[in-house]
């Protein structure tokens, strides 16, 4: 994703619909007093981000998980013996 225009606040005001449209090429700085205040994105490329981000977020904690001190067990035993805690405490 680059950047693809640098627009002043007092510009944005004047050209609101041209700078939505340029944002589809992709994002812009909005700058203020002459320094970066803002970074405008379309809707879209926000949300690629976000998904990216998340998805980044969940292989680090799966990477964090896999190297983690502790214990591992697999799934299948991890659910057997949830299941059986459960019964029993449902017997109770």
């Amino acid at each position: 994703m680059r950047i693809r225009e640098v627009i002043p606040i007092s510009e944005l005001r004047k050209r609101q619909a041209e700078v939505l449209t340029a944002l589809e090429k992709g994002p812009a700085i909005l700058t203020q007093h002459g320094k970066g205040a803002a970074v405008l994105l379309s809707l879209d490329a926000y949300n690629q981000l976000l998904e990216e981000l998340e998805d980044l977020q969940d292989a680090m904690d799966a990477f964090e998980a896999r190297h983690a001190p502790g214990e591992r067990v697999s799934l299948d035993t991890y659910l057997s013996k949830r299941g059986s805690r459960a019964s029993t405490a449902a017997r109770s």
